[in-house]
């Protein structure tokens, strides 16, 4: 019965505060039932209840739901990603049976840290499914990423609840005022760092995004153009109330060699009359699709294509993969542009960040439910590399935030007449500690995994052998 509820208490949490849930106080929670059973019970109890806690708390992955998590697949996907929960918890119960309890409550967050790293690196969705997210909305938390990356939220998020697990379990509080220690460090600078006010100017940012006005990939030319003409009227009323820069959504306009011409012409002329920077997705159709953002000057010139480089697997296997970073400087400025999933990778928008980007345009095209989670990621990676964003995403919400994760602006793309706003933003500082520096506390992690169980190898040995 201990099992039992210890594995419903975890699951509810994970399910209420990771993936689509947005509760954020629970995923501090969701560990330490389960720690707190694997520090009193055998390997199999362990191993069982770990397993289950993560499995039903991750029926609130994106992309999941009770309608297919009764498909043989889907389970197996999950167990699949359960299993690393449940050998992080066997750490820790190894770890505290041959480890003074100041080392072993390191081993469970040091473990699931390294683990969220080396896993974003190896899977093509990146960063998807990691912990840190569901602390997006805490603000002096996530400031800690300009110096650790997401990586330091998930060490800390997942070390208090480890703290109190040993702590409750060897009757030690000297863990827990570590761990309490080292929050209140983290949360203080968090508030220092929101306070320091940015010296940068303000830029107007203008959005569009209208889910029940966009062509399909097969429409015709004539359809395209018309498409096209709609939102330059659309971009004309975004500059009368005095954007500078205009971001659209990824693949609005979808083009073939005959028409891209004439169709990039209509958004050249809007640029130039409106004297905007104009930011539009577009899908270059053929046997390789392309899915670019095409950059125009207030001059009505074609600046630069970004292509995308991280592809939606399955959906994108047709695209051609970028290889070149958006980085581009402006006369008072440094911005740069990228798509959607590309958001979803810190080690690509490092390089935005070591370049010094202080605005980012981010065309995007979301999944519907995913749109407020997605836009949430995109906004770690302006407080890890230190720039403001504007993202415009059919199937999800146009938003923009600054550089510390405020929300200034956001509306979902799916209301009546769609999502068109202007809203003021403070340029970014530019570069951070993790921009320079990049995943150094992650390669920390993995250091002090590898030698804190080793150290309890080697005490097992010699305790086996006297």
């Amino acid at each position: 019965m201990t099992g039992v509820i210890a594995v419903a208490i975890s699951a509810v949490a994970y399910y209420t505060s990771t993936g689509l849930g947005t509760f954020w106080p629970a995923a501090w929670l969701a560990p330490i039932p389960i720690l707190a059973l694997a520090f009193r019970s055998s390997k199999v109890t362990t191993t069982l209840a770990a397993l289950a806690a993560y499995v039903f708390g991750g029926l609130n992955l994106p992309y999941t739901d009770w309608e297919m998590s009764r498909t043989p697949v889907v389970l197996m996907l999950l167990v699949l990603y359960a299993t690393p929960f449940a050998v992080s918890i066997l750490a820790a119960r190894f770890a505290l049976k041959r480890l003074p309890p100041m080392a072993a409550f390191l081993v469970f967050p040091a473990f699931w840290t390294a683990y969220e790293f080396v896993l974003s690196r190896m899977q093509p969705n990146g960063t998807i499914f990691n912990l840190a997210y569901s602390q997006i909305n805490v603000l002096p938390l996530i400031q800690i990423a300009s110096i650790t990356g997401m990586w330091g939220i998930t060490f800390l998020i997942t070390l208090i609840p480890s703290a109190i697990a040993v702590a409750w379990t060897r009757r030690d509080l000297s863990v827990l005022a570590l761990a309490g220690c080292v929050a209140i460090l983290i949360v203080g600078y968090g508030f220092i760092r929101m306070q320091v006010r940015a010296q940068e100017p303000e830029i107007r940012v203008g959005l569009g995004a209208s889910d029940s006005d966009r062509p399909p990939f097969d429409a015709a030319p004539t359809k395209v153009t018309a498409f096209a003409q709609r939102y330059a009227e659309r971009v004309s009323r975004l500059a009368l109330e005095g954007a500078n820069m205009v971001v659209l959504p990824e693949g609005l306009l979808p083009v073939t060699p005959d028409d891209s011409r004439d169709v990039l012409q209509i958004m050249r002329d809007v640029a130039r009359t409106a004297h905007v920077t104009l930011i539009v997705g577009v899908s270059r159709l053929g046997r390789l699709r392309r899915n670019v953002a095409a950059v125009i000057g207030p001059d009505g010139e074609v600046t630069a294509e970004y292509k995308k480089r991280h592809l939606v697997p399955g959906i994108e296997a047709d695209t051609e993969v970028g290889q070149v970073p958006g980085l581009f400087t402006a006369p008072m400025f440094k911005w740069g542009v990228a798509i959607c999933k590309d958001m979803d990778f810190p080690e690509w928008l490092q390089d935005y960040g070591r370049y010094g980007v202080q605005i980012l345009a981010v065309p995007a095209w979301d999944f519907g439910g995913d749109g407020i989670l997605h836009s949430r990621m995109a906004v770690m990676r302006g407080v890890e590399n230190g720039f403001s964003i504007a993202r415009a995403a059919n199937g999800g919400v146009v938003t923009v935030n600054d550089a510390y994760g405020r929300i200034r602006a956001e509306h979902s793309s799916s209301g009546a007449g769609g999502a068109f706003l202007v809203q003021s933003v403070t340029l970014g500082p530019g570069r951070t500690l993790y921009s320079q520096f990049g995943d150094w506390f992650a390669i920390v992690c993995i250091v002090a995994v590898v030698l804190l169980l080793s150290v309890g190898i080697y005490r097992s040995q010699r305790q086996y052998k006297t």
